[in-house]
């Protein structure tokens, strides 16, 4: 027997400005956020209640729902509706409260049996997430506007179960989404904050921002295609995250560059690439600290978004040629060091 995720997702998001489901946190949109969740938390089938207009994962089982005007009410009856017989209860989420983790669904799941309905209270409120055992189903049918599930809730608080939550915020608003989030200190993509916080020793990237370059990377050891630029990939993610100014920092960043110089004004390939770094590597030579950019306009995240291998191939030159773009304040002194490792070929 299984436990079904309904993931409400058709709200209007007036305040956000946009529709704030398919925002993005990392390479990830808010439903895929909290879809991932659920997976993880071992819910199956994950039900994501959402107009024609959004695009969603293929991991998850649409449930159109194009009059969100009407209010909440008719995307829960949707969403139950879709639950399939063999699944025994739902848990029902809410898309724009992406920082739900798999350990609160798992204690919704571990406080079944006294009661029909297991919801979440958080400073004395209770609400979503909410499990509801098949028998409570039938609670959602009378259910009319915008409110929910709350009144349900507080008509009889004996048949709820209440589970012990931080607030779990909503995402209103793109400040709301800035709150929730942590920024990279080397790109600049803002992600959810990730534990266990594993990092590199010298490139200065956030957690979860390694994290995202470890997806990019396994893409390219599992897949010829998307591995032909691999050694492009590794350049571009190493100057965006130079770290601070030391020797090893100095020495990644000057020669990771001296290689996106000669991949794009020079067409060389990878293996003449990895010989003339191997070179510079092992020279003694003393880099000087280069000011990176402020800002950029590609970062890892949207090289994940590819689909297949050249798609990756075309993001990644694409991520390349505005990081190239982004250090033009240092393009003299790059090209000098390029040419000068060319001379040195000959």
């Amino acid at each position: 027997m299984s436990i079904a995720a309904v993931i409400l997702a058709a709200g209007a998001a007036t305040r956000f400005g946009s529709a704030k489901v398919a925002a993005r946190i990392g390479s990830r949109s808010l439903v895929e956020v909290v879809a991932d969740t659920a997976t993880a938390a071992g819910m199956s089938p994950v039900l994501v209640v959402a107009p024609s207009s959004l695009a969603l994962p293929g991991s998850v089982e649409a449930v159109r729902n194009d009059a969100p005007e009407r209010g909440m009410s008719r995307s829960l009856r949707l969403g139950i509706a879709a639950v399939p017989p063999d699944a025994e209860a739902a848990v029902v989420l809410l898309a724009d409260e992406p920082s739900v983790d798999v350990a609160h669904l798992r204690a919704l799941d571990g406080w079944r049996g006294a009661t029909p309905i297991v919801a979440t209270l958080a400073d004395g409120v209770l609400g979503p997430p909410i499990l509801l055992e098949r028998e409570a189903f039938a609670l959602v049918d009378g259910l009319t506007g915008d409110a929910g599930l709350r009144e349900v809730l507080r008509s009889d608080p004996t048949q709820v179960t209440a589970v012990d939550h931080d607030p779990l915020p909503d995402v209103d608003t793109p400040d709301d989404l800035d709150a929730i989030t942590e920024p990279c200190q080397g790109c600049g993509a803002r992600f959810l904050p990730q534990v266990p916080d594993e990092t590199h020793p010298y490139i200065g990237a956030s957690p979860a921002c390694w994290a995202s370059f470890g997806e990019v990377l396994a893409r390219e050891f599992e897949n010829v295609t998307f591995g032909r630029v691999h050694r492009h990939t590794v350049d571009v993610y190493s100057v965006q995250h130079p770290g601070i100014d030391d020797r090893r920092q100095r020495q990644s960043v000057a020669l990771h560059l001296i290689g996106i110089c000669h991949w794009l004004e020079h067409d060389l390939g990878m293996e003449r690439l990895n010989s003339i770094t191997r070179r510079l590597a092992s020279s003694d030579r003393g880099w000087p600290w280069l000011d990176p950019p402020v800002a950029y306009p590609m970062t890892v995240v949207d090289v994940l978004q590819a689909r297949d291998g050249p798609e990756h191939v075309r993001l990644v030159r694409e991520w390349a040629e505005t990081t190239w773009g982004a250090w033009s304040a240092h393009h003299d002194q790059v090209r000098a060091w390029a040419r000068e490792a060319l001379e040195a070929e000959r």
